[in-house]
């Protein structure tokens, strides 16, 4: 694995990309507020997982997918393929349907990715 710092600051460089997940699928209710999936970047994604759920967050590793090849590629591609610790933050979508539930999630990822 490659290590990628920024430039400027001399920090590790980190990859993460945004998505929403509906709360119901096929009817059956999902009780995940969000996700986070990674695939080679397991120490992240857990450590991601676990200061959500310490801010009081229903989130899951994996859940409610998990990064596919075939179907996804910022975690696998720009990540994984380049030694660069990725993730995707899966967020439920009627949790950032409002202008407050967008501004809560921002305010919470933005603490859990700067510890």
């Amino acid at each position: 694995m490659s290590a990628h710092l920024d430039a400027r600051q001399g920090r590790p460089t980190r990859l993460v990309s945004l998505h929403s997940f509906t709360p119901v699928f096929l009817g059956v209710a999902r009780a995940w507020e969000g996700g986070i999936l990674f695939g080679d970047a397991a120490a992240f994604g857990e450590t991601l997982v676990s200061r959500l759920q310490s801010a009081g967050l229903r989130v899951g590793a994996n859940v409610p997918y998990k990064t596919d090849r075939a179907e996804d590629y910022a975690v696998p591609v720009h990540g994984d393929d380049r030694g660069i610790p990725a993730v995707l933050v899966e967020m439920r979508n009627d949790l950032i349907a409002t202008r407050d539930g967008v501004h809560a999630w921002a305010q919470v990822l933005s603490t859990a990715l700067q510890e």
